[in-house]
This record gives C-alpha cells, structure tokens and sequence, in this order.
C-alpha cells in the first residue's frame, strides 16, 4: 500500500509539474490505473478485516 501511495504522488506530482502535454496525459493514465490498484487493495483489506470479525464471533461464543 506505501508503494501504491508513493507512486500515486507521483503521478499526481506529474500532472502539475509536467513539462509536456504528452507527460501529463501519462501521468493521468498512471494515476488511473493506480487508484484502480489501490481499490482493489482497499477492497481486499476490507473482507479480511470482515473475515477476521466474524472468527472473533465466532471464538467468543464458544
């Protein structure tokens, strides 16, 4: 997640500061593809926490 993060700046850090058209439209297509990585990240996390959840209910009942 820090990688994906770093690299987000980044592009980010790209699109105001690029010198060229060309680089600035590279750095949208990075940013892009890289907040769809990051969701896909986010998304995952999110059902492991849920997972992890539901064995805690599950331990406690027993």
């Amino acid at each position: 997640m820090r990688l994906l993060d770093r690299k987000l700046a980044d592009a980010l850090h790209r699109i105001r500061h690029g010198s060229s058209s060309e680089s600035v439209e590279q750095a949208r297509q990075d940013e892009k593809q890289l907040l769809s990585e990051l969701d896909r990240l986010m998304t995952r996390m999110r059902a492991i926490e849920g997972q992890l959840l539901q064995i805690q209910k599950g331990a406690t009942r027993h």
